[in-house]
C-alpha cells in the first residue's frame, strides 16, 4: 500500500468535461542562463464514478509557495475552460472567472516536431502539450543541446490531430499564460 503526504482536494467532472491541474512554480536557483523562470507541473489525481459524474481527487505533494498558483483546464467538446486557481485549506479557490477558448481541429498529412522547449537542471518545463479527446500530455523526447551546453526536448506530434498547448511566462512579477490556441500537426 502506498502512502502519501500532502495536500489534496476534489473536483466533480460533468459527462463529457475532463479537467487537468497544472502547478505553476518559479524556478530555484537555476544556474542556466537560459532556463525558464516558470515551470509547470501536472498534478497527480485518482478518479472515481458518481452516477454519469467523474470525482477527481487531486494530490500536491508539498506545500505551496504564496507565489505559486494552478491552471486548471477543463476539456469539453471543442472548446477548452481556462481558470487560475490557489489552495487554501484542501480547498481550492479561483482566481478569476473562467476563460472559455475555442478551437478547431487544423491538421497537416506529416508527422511534425514541435519546437525545442528548455529545462531546468532538475528537468522541469514551462510548456504543456495535451491531446485534448485524452486530455493525455504529450512527453517531449529530451536530449543534450552540446552548443548551449543544456538539456532540451522536442514534442512529436502525430499527422491528422490537433493539441492544445499553453505555456507561462513571466512578465514583470506576474503569471502570463501564453496559448490557449492549438499546436496543429
Amino acid at each position: 500500500m502506498e502512502i502519501w503526504q500532502g495536500k489534496q482536494f476534489s473536483i466533480t467532472d460533468p459527462k463529457d468535461v475532463n479537467t487537468v491541474i497544472y502547478q505553476v512554480s518559479k524556478t530555484e536557483n537555476s544556474m542556466a542562463q537560459n532556463a525558464p523562470k516558470l515551470t509547470v507541473e501536472r498534478l497527480d489525481f485518482i478518479e472515481e464514478l458518481r452516477g454519469e459524474n467523474k470525482r477527481k481527487t487531486f494530490f500536491i505533494d508539498k506545500e505551496l509557495k504564496e507565489d505559486e498558483i494552478l491552471v486548471i483546464l477543463s476539456f469539453a467538446k471543442e472548446k477548452v475552460i481556462i481558470n487560475n486557481g490557489i489552495l487554501q485549506d484542501n480547498q481550492i479557490k479561483v482566481l478569476k472567472k473562467p476563460t472559455p477558448f475555442k478551437f478547431k481541429s487544423i491538421y497537416s498529412e506529416k508527422e511534425l516536431e514541435y519546437k525545442n522547449v528548455d529545462y531546468t537542471p532538475n528537468l522541469k518545463r514551462p510548456i504543456a502539450i495535451i491531446d485534448p479527446e485524452t486530455t493525455e500530455e504529450v512527453k517531449p523526447v529530451l536530449y543534450f543541446d552540446e552548443k548551449t551546453n543544456e538539456v532540451k526536448g522536442k514534442c512529436k506530434l502525430k499527422p491528422y490531430k490537433s493539441y492544445f498547448a499553453f505555456e507561462v511566462r513571466q512578465e514583470n512579477d506576474d503569471y502570463r499564460i501564453v496559448g490557449g490556441n492549438p499546436v496543429v500537426s
